[in-house]
């Protein structure tokens, strides 16, 4: 019998009908590129071809009544990729902004849990006969150790397709025969006996944490929470969803030109983007928002299946009208966040509820957060990830990618989510809001390009007062 992961069990527990917990992404597809003609059919053939060679892709879930344990992986008999993929229309004149509208409405419906966790849409009528593709796929499907996602399995390098996809496949764990209900609650009762054991362990490190705490003396370390923002309010059902993109070469000089990291680049122009669209609402806080940073876990050779992440939460520099000295205010948040984790200082909300609570326990939880986001301490008011892919440009059954747009989950106290993916030459900004919070996801979309200018100018400016 294949159990779910902790940290599995955990992403798919906490779901509910306002905070599914699938990630996906829009794949903008040129079909010109194609050396034989591009269509449905031939895209569904292709990703047949592909889905055989990652078996977990047809994986169901079997779960334990009443949540008293982790869910199991079972085989699933009679199904095919092809099930999965659904052929719609996006509505006339097809520019971005129908095509936005229409990826938020599909990507807000949670997946069908008797089904394999992932589904594809295949969007015709598109503004130049270009095609796109949105993905869905469970958080519990993602698996670091193989490195292949549902999106990876589809790309190449060529518009001649491989028999193999870019990234390489070595997936070797199985489902297993779905399991009794004796077997359940032997194990469900076993792996209890477990659960006080990680709570200890968590409760001693929370209590070293608060004693170094004591001894700190940078401010922004020392916070514990966020100021509220308008998107962080009770998150709803509603999905909404923009892009931006920056060119890779100018964020990459800048980080060059400092001395810092790309993602504290990347946090940067996404901080002053924020403060831009606070500032025209007249919301802007005198405190820094606080930007939630995800990090792998898993250990160099760990070929384990499943997630293996936690969260760093850092200074978004929000308040800083400098965009220098934002820059430079978050590499040294960033740092600093990253040492805690290193020396298993910092408190991981995720590790928490994976390893001391059952499945049941982590729903009732998230149900009664999302009743109380008012008067909860707000530990981050976004999301913001940062992930590379290749320089170069991909295809899908012969169709150059164009552009890529990363879309993702929510929490329940945070109504935004921004997430970067390095592609051919451009860092790809993806945003994915609650319309009811973030009312004008375009307008940020704008504004990260804003703010990439104006860091651009600011850094030349440095340059030339030092050079």
């Amino acid at each position: 019998m294949q159990q779910l992961t902790h940290m599995d069990a955990v992403f798919l527990s906490m779901e509910t009908r306002e905070t599914p917990s699938h990630i996906g992404g829009l794949a903008l597809l040129d079909p010109s590129s194609s050396p034989i003609e591009f269509g449905f059919q031939r895209f569904v053939d292709f990703l047949e071809s592909r889905v055989a060679l990652c078996p977990r892709f047809s994986w169901l879930i079997q779960e334990v009544p009443l949540g008293l344990d982790r869910p199991y992986w079972i085989e699933s008999k009679g199904t095919r990729p092809s099930d999965q993929v659904h052929r719609v229309n996006v509505p006339s004149p097809g520019t971005a902004r129908e095509l936005a509208d229409l990826a938020g409405l599909l990507f807000e419906r949670p997946l069908d849990r008797s089904r394999p966790l992932w589904e594809i849409f295949f969007i015709e009528g598109l503004q130049g006969g270009r095609v796109a593709l949105l993905w869905k796929l469970h958080h519990c499907l993602m698996d670091g150790a193989s490195g292949a996602g549902l999106a990876e399995l589809l790309f190449d390098l060529s518009p001649e397709p491989g028999g193999r996809p870019l990234v390489p496949v070595d997936d070797t764990a199985r489902a297993g025969r779905p399991a009794g209900y004796g077997e359940m609650f032997g194990r469900a009762v076993r792996n209890g006996l477990e659960l006080p054991v990680a709570g200890a362990r968590h409760v001693g490190r929370a209590v070293r944490r608060a004693v170094d705490g004591m001894f700190e003396e940078d401010p922004v370390e020392g916070r514990v929470t966020a100021p509220r923002a308008s998107f962080n309010t009770t998150v709803g059902a509603r999905r909404a969803v923009a892009w931006s993109t920056v060119p890779l070469d100018d964020a990459k000089a800048i980080k060059n030109a400092l001395g810092v990291k790309l993602n504290d680049v990347v946090l940067a122009i996404t901080g002053g983007a924020i403060r831009l669209y606070l500032e025209q609402r007249g919301e802007l806080p005198e405190q820094s928002l606080v930007a939630a940073v995800p990090i792998s876990m898993r250990d160099s050779g760990d070929k384990l299946l499943g997630n293996n992440l936690s969260e760093i939460n850092v200074y978004w520099g929000t308040d800083r009208e400098d965009p220098v000295e934002r820059v430079f205010a978050i590499h040294q948040a960033a740092n600093n966040a990253k040492r805690d984790v290193k020396m298993r200082r910092s408190i991981d909300p995720m590790g928490i509820l994976a390893e001391t609570l059952v499945p049941g326990a982590v729903n009732w939880l998230m149900r009664a957060v999302s009743s109380l986001t008012d008067s909860i301490p707000l530990p981050a008011n976004a999301v913001v990830s940062n992930v590379t892919m290749t320089p170069i440009p991909l295809y899908i059954a012969g169709a150059k990618v164009e552009g890529i747009v990363p879309i993702s989950l929510l929490a329940p106290t945070q109504g935004l989510n921004i997430t970067v993916i390095s592609y051919d030459g451009g860092l790809h900004f993806g945003i994915t809001a609650d319309p009811d919070q973030l009312r004008e996801p375009w307008f940020v979309a704008g504004a990260i390009q804003k703010a990439m200018i104006e860091l651009q100018q600011a850094v030349a400016g440095e340059e030339a007062l030092h050079g």
